[in-house]
């Protein structure tokens, strides 16, 4: 009788895009909480992401949704600071500057500016990391928890564009209030928070890519695993 065949299995690469990615995500995931802003300063660059557990009726699906699985897990924006001149190379030095904390801080403005928002319903975790993986744990993690607010306008500090022709971002347009920001039409609030429906329904689909659902699989196991911290 023939022996069967055995079966070819991949060894596993640590050093995978996708894998150093995991390991970040879940890095960010197991800091702790913060009061935004947080209310100590610190220096460096890196990743954060924010939690909304207001009572809002638009967001109402992704506080059940968040709440299901222990709290402040889902994020409703992710983002990132990086150092002055990025852009021109990468440097093994440690950034010196208040980036990520200023960044933060930045949101936390545009939420106590806006009409139907308070800082103090939300939180924020963040993860001081090296240049070289900023913009891959950025990527990875807006792939596994699709938020909502990311592609919204709330993190365009920028003037130009669409504000130049006086046209309201999508989250201007559901949250009015910001300095400077052009006031949405009802036909644009009505789209921005059709935009918030469908993100926060495609949370239950499952991604095409079967490499992206593996890591969001992976990145959604280990966040079940740290405590919740309310209790």
């Amino acid at each position: 009788m023939m022996p069967e065949k055995a079966e070819s299995v991949l060894p596993f690469d640590p050093l995978a895009v996708e894998n150093i990615g995991v390991t970040l995500a879940v890095e960010l995931l197991e800091q702790p909480l913060h009061d935004l802003p947080p209310s100590q300063k610190f220096r460096g660059a890196g990743i954060y992401a924010l939690y909304y557990g207001g009572d809002l009726e638009a967001y109402a699906p992704l506080r059940d949704l968040d709440r299901a699985e222990g709290g402040w897990r889902i994020p409703v924006y992710i983002g990132k600071a990086v150092r002055e001149n990025a852009k021109k190379g990468f440097t093994a030095r440690p950034v010196m500057e208040n980036k990520l904390f200023n960044r933060i801080r930045a949101h936390a403005k545009s939420i106590m500016a806006a009409e139907n928002l308070d800082a103090r319903d939300f939180r924020c975790r963040y993860l001081v990391l090296n240049d070289a993986y900023i913009g891959l744990a950025e990527s990875v993690l807006i792939a596994a928890f699709r938020p909502a607010w990311n592609g919204m306008g709330l993190g365009s500090n920028v003037t130009g564009g669409i504000r130049m022709e006086g046209k309201a971002s999508a989250w201007d347009s559901l949250h009015p209030g910001r300095k400077g920001r052009p006031a949405g039409t009802a036909e644009s609030t009505a789209a921005a928070a059709k935009y918030i429906a469908d993100a926060i329904a495609a949370l239950h689909e499952e991604p095409e890519d079967e490499r992206t659902a593996r890591m969001i699989e992976k990145i959604r196991r280990r966040s079940l695993q740290v405590p919740s911290p309310e209790s």
